[in-house]
């Protein structure tokens, strides 16, 4: 029965991590003006990482952010987004964060 219980919240907490990430995603795509559409993502199991973001333009996100405050949240969802348009950790990527993430 624990393992019932357990698999289940699993699920809606999976659910309502992606519901609430969707919006934020969808929220910050519009106000940042590199993106022009929210682009693609998906939540895993992360053992060292809260996101990445693929070659492809996929942002992969730790499904346990959505337990951490909304200000930890959108900087992470940022920090991903900004990769597409700079994949990499340059003084260009810094630049952006800083202009659009300046309290991080």
């Amino acid at each position: 029965m624990e393992d019932v219980i357990e698999g289940r919240l699993r699920a809606w907490n999976l659910v309502r991590g992606r519901d609430c990430l969707s919006r934020r995603i969808d929220a910050l795509a519009k106000i940042l003006p590199w993106v022009d559409a929210p682009p693609p993502f998906r939540l895993l199991e992360m053992a060292r990482q809260w996101g990445s973001c693929s070659p492809s333009g996929e942002i992969i996100i730790n499904r346990h952010l959505v337990k951490a405050p909304r200000q930890c949240v959108d900087y992470v969802l940022i920090d991903e987004l900004a990769h597409l348009k700079h994949h990499d950790h340059s003084p260009a990527f810094w630049n952006l964060i800083d202009a659009h993430a300046g309290d991080w």
